[in-house]
């Protein structure tokens, strides 16, 4: 520990750090560009440069580390003419076009300009023209004009997924970033150059003139879906003629879980929720094709034929497969809906291999999971396996086959493709009632009599737990399309066609039911849930916080 002054005011470190970090902590701005917390330090942008007491020359708080009894000006004469030159040597060449520029709005550069430097330029020769809309990768863009040689892109690549296709070439003025020889930048986490570049020099191609920062007009904080990580992301939404349009998403700071990255799958692979594709509305099957049918109807024949197969052939003749991408308190209710109000054992969430339990594991040392859905740590934790005597997913199948299950409800997950090596498309042919939801029509929803259109991850509320057990919200950032409804919605609908009452489907509300269940999730009620702050934490960590009783 160290106790330092900076700008007069006393700031004692937790350990040890450099000035700028020290200064962060406490609230004071330092500008910089080339540092960033999860890159090596390299001192080479100049513009954190500050005044220490009995230091001949001005130093850089980037990598000059804190000690005991420092005394460091950031607003001095010297610090600021200092920082005044980097900047003006840094706009010689840069191209005024803010206004058309992707960054702009939310640049560092324009920030610290209007803050700290010249009000007007000195220069009046004609600047260096390089190279634009270099394409760098598939998902990548680069404008070598804009660029101002921080390296945080060419760091990145070398330390972070190791793959190395960026450098530096050339020298003195000539310097410019590139790709090395036969090289493309389409590592899997390629977009993250775009959030460390903070000049506009590299941008994602997706995204590129498609908004301005000012147009987004919601920036939620979710959950990346795709794998049992559980990145944090940030979801920008911008309305257009069509409507409400998910636009951009960008990772969101978490120590715990990705730290300040995401792959590109996650930030790319939501186009989904727009495509026309998309099942909008619920379909029944009339002879061998499905008409479109209103929903609440298509939900009280589902409940009538449910009734109608249990009157006849038994509970034990009903199962359901559920998807493991639910939130815990989609899941919840399905247990609650199958368990209690059907009384059938035979449910499951494990399709793959992968989901049972300990198969999951990193696929590439740093945040992808070979478990594809998000929440199968929290399926595992609310016991969404059968019951005693009941069948997991494989064997429904069989049973399905042999005529001994009646009715299946398949909730987003496409058995025809993820069990390839089973008689899928026979054994389901022979149901009396499949009833599916999905957000795409496929080859299961192809051989369904009753198919429900689902809801994206960036139209629900609720939580994931991922691989470590860190419970995670997420929030509503689009509103559903047509159709569609919460899964809540679905099954307090049948329910009540059936005569129960599911009660309130609100997440805060599930979890007051969920935290009485013997489990992981013992005594975290609704309030705890409530309490979670936008990190997440683990069931551990709310009950120390809360006192609530351990399991």
């Amino acid at each position: 520990m160290a106790t330092l002054k900076i700008n007069g005011v006393e700031v004692v470190t937790a350990g040890p750090m450099t000035i700028l970090e020290a200064a962060k902590s406490a609230g004071i701005e330092i500008p910089h560009y080339c540092y960033h917390p999860g890159l090596s330090v390299v001192g080479q942008c100049r513009l954190c440069q500050v005044e220490v007491e009995k230091m001949p020359k001005l130093a850089t708080a980037c990598n000059t580390m804190a000690a005991d009894g420092m005394v460091v000006s950031t607003n001095s004469p010297r610090v600021e003419k200092a920082r005044r030159a980097v900047l003006e040597f840094y706009l010689l060449n840069h191209p005024l076009d803010c206004p058309v520029c992707d960054r702009g709005g939310e640049c560092p550069l324009q920030d610290y300009t209007l803050k700290y430097g010249p009000g007007e330029s000195r220069s009046v020769e004609p600047k260096v023209q390089r190279a634009k809309h270099v394409i760098f990768g598939p998902h990548i863009v680069f404008d070598a004009e804009r660029c101002i040689l921080c390296t945080r892109c060419v760091r990145f690549c070398h330390e972070v997924p190791k793959t190395g296709e960026l450098g530096i070439f050339s020298r003195g003025d000539r310097s410019e970033i590139n790709l090395f020889p036969g090289r493309a930048l389409d590592n899997a986490y390629s977009g993250n150059v775009i959030d460390l570049c903070p000049v506009g020099a590299l941008t994602s191609r997706a995204y590129r003139f498609r908004s301005r920062p000012w147009d987004l007009v919601r920036h939620t904080a979710s959950v990346c879906p795709l794998c049992s990580t559980g990145c944090n992301v940030i979801l920008d939404v911008r309305h257009r003629q069509t409507g409400e349009e998910l636009l951009r998403i960008r990772p969101r700071e978490n120590p715990a879980v990705n730290r300040w990255w995401i792959c590109d799958e996650g930030r790319f692979d939501f186009g989904y929720h727009h495509a026309p594709s998309r099942l909008r509305l619920a379909l029944r099957r009339d002879g061998q094709a499905h008409v479109e049918a209103p929903l609440d109807d298509l939900l009280a024949y589902v409940a009538a034929e449910i009734q109608r197969i249990v009157r006849a052939h038994g509970e034990d003749t009903i199962g359901c497969i559920v998807s493991s991408r639910h939130t815990t308190e989609e899941m919840f209710l399905v247990r609650c809906f199958f368990r209690d109000v059907l009384q059938t054992p035979h449910l499951d969430h494990r399709v793959r291999p992968v989901q049972r339990e300990a198969a999951d594991a990193s696929e590439d040392g740093l945040l992808r999971r070979t478990d594809k859905t998000a929440n199968g740590r929290g399926a595992r934790d609310i016991d969404l396996q059968p019951g005693p005597g009941g069948l997991d997913t494989r064997g429904m199948v069989a049973a399905a086959l042999e005529g001994r299950l009646k009715a299946l409800v398949i909730l987003e997950e496409d058995l025809v493709r993820e069990l390839p090596d089973l008689p899928v498309r026979e054994a389901l042919g022979k149901l009396e009632l499949l009833v599916t939801t999905s957000l795409f029509p496929n080859p299961t929803t192809a051989l369904a009599h009753a198919v429900i259109p689902a809801l994206g991850f960036a139209e629900k509320a609720g939580s994931f737990t991922n691989h470590q057990g860190r419970i995670q919200k997420i929030a509503p950032a689009l509103t559903p399309p047509g159709a569609c409804r919460s899964l809540g919605e679905i099954l307090r609908a049948v329910a009540g066609h059936l005569g129960w009452d599911l009660g309130n489907i609100e997440p805060e509300r599930v979890w007051a039911a969920i935290g009485e269940m013997p489990g992981p999730y013992h005594g975290i009620g609704w309030r705890e849930w409530s309490a979670i702050g936008p990190g997440g934490a683990t069931a551990d960590e709310i009950r120390a916080a809360h006192r609530a009783p351990t399991p």
